[in-house]
């Protein structure tokens, strides 16, 4: 029997609603080890020797090279994974799996044929996790927010919730395993690594290139190794300058209060209960110096928090892995009347007032993830378009003039660089002007500013400066 865990929206739910042995599911796993291996002993077969030193002088550029070491088992298999799933072979342009698949195609079953078929279009991406449970995890899409139930015991026992991994994901049959290496990132550098994607995203699309996330991760997505392990290398170096301040202060004149275990303990817990109790009422640096119960009064606010609260609950959850003292920081967000994020749905369903207006949020989410926005990015502008449609009540003659002065709206709201409404004229064959004045009309009717919490991902610098004084 299946175990289907496919909501009625097509995305994949945390967990099973029910536990039902799948008999089929241990032949489909010996299938896949049997593939994998197979792809492996095909991709060193010597045939492909010149293709595989093109592709790793490619892979360890001598960029990579200052933070990837192709003698770590983990980047070596990372650069497998990708020769043989995604590196277009010379000559011809096709891919070490699709040549696999056509050459063996007489001698592969069906259950092997079908699941190389599905493995084909897979890439490489970025993975937040928000559950873990014993017998796996469920990770959302970073970039286009579609949620995915892992089924792996042994991956669960070592991840963080909330952390960040990289790491290719394989259907076999019903369920997800992760593919070879998965890298595991702290949420602090998430913000900061979906930013520079961004940034190499649009240089690509700028230089010919067509489709959206999928196509780029297919041909780019490699170089996320580079940037996740730069960033992380960096991050933790500040971390060790850090500690080593705090090791110096501690070795200073002031005397080291030597307490047992016990009391040590008792007495942590108590500090955590006093800080966390304060904490809803505190104004915090990253919210403009407000409470966290004042910024969660909006939608725009509530996000804001929400984000906080996972890197709170990150480092709650390290400690108590290492069974140090720790809060449950599930308190703060009863506190704060916000649900647990394994409940968390998106926005309300949106209730247009005319037909053309959800056409116009339908046509919005496509091109924009087209463009190289992320979910959370797609989600804002059609909220954005939402509160102008109730508001402004626009007049719709031409539906491709309004998706113009959106995308030019949200471009200036998340400062996308090389967007100009010229450029956007020939995209959707408006003229400029036209994009010009709808544009003004929707920062009029909403009162929008530069870094607008309530629309945009963007950190306003008010936030920062408060951030580095504190």
């Amino acid at each position: 029997m299946k175990n289907d865990r496919t909501q009625p929206n097509g995305d994949l739910t945390a967990e099973p609603t029910a536990v039902i042995y799948d008999f089929l599911q241990p032949k489909l796993e010996q299938v896949a080890q049997y593939l994998h291996d197979s792809l492996v002993g095909y991709a060193e077969d010597g045939y492909f020797s010149t293709n595989l030193d093109t592709a790793f002088h490619a892979f360890f550029s001598k960029d990579a090279l200052e933070i990837l070491d192709p003698e770590e088992e983990a980047a070596f298999i990372s650069f497998i994974e990708w020769f043989i799933y995604d590196y277009s072979l010379s000559p011809g342009g096709g891919r070490l799996i699709e040549l696999f698949l056509n050459e063996n195609n007489q001698h592969l079953g069906p259950l092997e044929q079908a699941m190389l078929g599905q493995w084909i279009d897979t890439t490489i991406s970025l993975y937040e996790v928000y559950s873990v449970k014993e017998d796996g995890l469920g990770v959302e899409d970073l970039f286009t927010g579609r949620r995915i139930w892992i089924t792996d015991a042994n991956m669960a026992a070592g991840v963080t919730v909330w952390s960040t991994l990289l790491c290719r994901l394989l259907p076999i049959g019903d369920v997800y395993q992760p593919s070879g290496a998965a890298l595991e990132v702290p949420p602090m550098f998430k913000h900061d690594i979906l930013r520079q994607t961004q940034t190499d995203f649009r240089r690509w699309q700028r230089g010919g290139k067509k489709g959206g996330w999928p196509a780029y991760l297919k041909e780019r997505g490699y170089l996320l190794n580079m940037t996740v392990a730069r960033l992380f290398a960096a991050g933790q170096e500040e971390l060790l300058i850090h500690e080593e301040l705090n090791r110096n202060d501690n070795d200073g004149s002031r005397a080291e209060l030597r307490l047992m275990p016990e009391t040590k303990g008792k007495l942590l817990r108590q500090y955590y209960e006093e800080y966390y109790c304060q904490w809803p009422d505190t104004p915090h640096p990253a919210l403009r110096g407000l409470t966290p119960r004042h910024h969660c009064q909006s939608p725009a606010g509530r996000r804001q928090v929400r984000e906080l609260l996972k890197e709170l609950e990150f480092i709650e959850e390290r400690k108590r892995q290492a069974g140090e003292v720790y809060y449950d920081i599930s308190k703060l967000r009863r506190a704060l009347n916000l649900p647990s994020e394994e409940l968390q749905s998106d926005r309300p369903t949106i209730k247009w007032s005319k037909p053309a207006y959800a056409r116009i949020a339908e046509e919005l989410r496509r091109h924009l993830a087209d463009a190289g926005y992320l979910k959370l990015q797609v989600d804002n502008a059609v909220q954005l378009w939402a509160d102008f449609c109730r508001l402004g009540r626009p007049e719709v003659k031409k539906i491709q003039s309004w998706l113009a002065a959106l995308e030019y709206t949200m471009a200036r709201l998340e400062l996308t660089s090389g967007v100009t409404q010229k450029e956007l004229g020939r995209k959707y064959r408006v003229a400029a002007g036209t994009i010009s004045n709808n544009y003004r009309t929707i920062w009029k009717t909403l009162g929008l500013e530069s870094f607008d919490q309530r629309y945009t991902t963007q950190e306003d610098p008010y936030s920062k400066l408060l951030r580095f004084l504190r």
